[in-house]
């Protein structure tokens, strides 16, 4: 294999948690990144991309459900609780998690899973949206922000 150095700066706290992780799952920095990176550019081969769906309104679960099945691996649970047990069991590639949960909210949950699987590309959902909310979940680290309702197509879209 022809093989390339590059050069990467990233702010000393990323590092240290991708040492730990790194230590934990021991293998080397450089397996895990050049990993990350093959999966992101080329995708999975023969593997749907997996959402984990967290809302405590089992309507909403049943609904996404349904609309993702056919192009995704879905699981969906109904608090933030059972999300972070899922989280540490399983890899999603995905998570769609509403704001207001019973238990912990999701931007509590949202926060956790950041330090537990930094990758995971998470989308806040909400039937109640503000500037403030909007702010608060970019900054917790969601990739997107999306108002109830909404129709599948814009989910996909920002998946």
């Amino acid at each position: 294999m022809d093989l390339r150095d590059i050069h990467i700066k990233i702010p000393l706290e990323l590092y240290t948690k991708l040492k730990v992780k790194c230590a934990y799952e021991g293998i080397s920095m450089q397996e895990y990144i050049t990993k990350l990176v093959n999966d992101n550019i080329e995708g999975r081969p023969g593997r749907k991309q997996s959402v984990l769906i967290v809302d405590d309104e089992k309507i909403m679960r049943d609904s996404l459900t349904d609309w993702l099945k056919d192009g995704y691996e879905v699981t969906a649970v109904e608090s933030g609780e059972k999300a972070l047990d899922m989280i540490k069991k399983q890899d999603f590639d995905v998570m769609v998690i509403d704001v207001k949960l019973t238990g912990k909210s999701g931007l509590q949950v949202l926060k956790e899973v950041k330090e537990l699987k930094p990758h995971i590309k998470s989308i806040i959902i909400t039937a109640y949206p503000s500037i403030d909310l909007a702010v608060k979940a970019m900054k917790a680290g969601a990739a997107d922000y999306l108002v109830k309702p909404f129709s599948p197509d814009q989910l996909e879209k920002l998946m």
